[in-house]
């Protein structure tokens, strides 16, 4: 397998796991968006691309956001975030309608630093998972 069929093949894989992958910058620019964010969205990868996350979802709590990611930044470490802190980081309809005790998609989130050759963080990758199902059977 050559280094194009390895990268074309992980690049299938991002696309098609049933969590949301964004890549931001230290600008907070996405750098990558994949299918579960687009199909939760609305926004197509090329239309996030390069533009600040912010400006992209508005209904995102900044100054939160910003203090959880910048330990990742700072601490070269994880952060969690579970939906009991709060119910979700970007505002996704819940895509159970019947089932569901809410209106929005419950969510957990990892943050992790991407590093560069020189092991130094240079992304951040935050990682959306769809816990609406769980948080129902709890409740």
């Amino acid at each position: 397998m050559t280094e194009m069929d390895e990268l074309h093949a992980k690049m299938s894989i991002l696309g098609a796991i049933d969590v949301g992958i964004v890549v931001l910058d230290r600008e907070y620019r996405v750098q990558l968006w994949n299918e579960f964010m687009q199909n939760h969205s609305g926004l197509r990868p090329s239309q996030v691309r390069d533009q600040n996350l912010f400006s992209v979802c508005p209904e995102i709590d900044e100054a939160w956001l910003k203090r959880k990611v910048e330990r990742v930044w700072e601490l070269d470490a994880r952060v969690f975030i579970t939906w009991e802190q709060r119910p979700y980081v970007f505002r996704f309809r819940n895509s159970r309608p019947i089932t569901a005790t809410s209106e929005w998609m419950y969510q957990n989130m990892t943050a992790i630093p991407l590093h560069n050759p020189r092991g130094e963080v240079y992304q951040v990758c935050l990682i959306i998972y769809d816990v609406s199902e769980q948080v129902r059977e709890q409740q």
